[in-house]
């Protein structure tokens, strides 16, 4: 006679919380700056307001290098 494996009872199932699946996800603060320097190109404005040389300010200026270079900023504008 061959076992079957019992399904999992409610007791004895996974739980899954899915406030903390769906949940707000942590904000990655270079991928916004470089989001808003892809905005201020088409936009047309020219200045980043990070302070220069940091991080955010290279990334922000990476996203304004990307929008100039596109073919079509505004229809990718995230």
């Amino acid at each position: 006679m061959t076992r079957r494996a019992r399904p999992f009872g409610p007791e004895r199932a996974p739980r899954l919380d899915l406030l903390t699946l769906l949940g707000p996800a942590p904000v990655d603060v270079l991928w916004e700056a470089e989001k808003a320097g892809w905005r201020a190109f088409v936009m047309g404005h020219g200045g980043s307001g990070y302070r220069r040389g940091s991080a955010r300010d290279q990334a922000w200026q990476r996203g304004f290098d990307a929008a100039a270079a596109s073919h079509d900023p505004v229809g990718l504008m995230l």
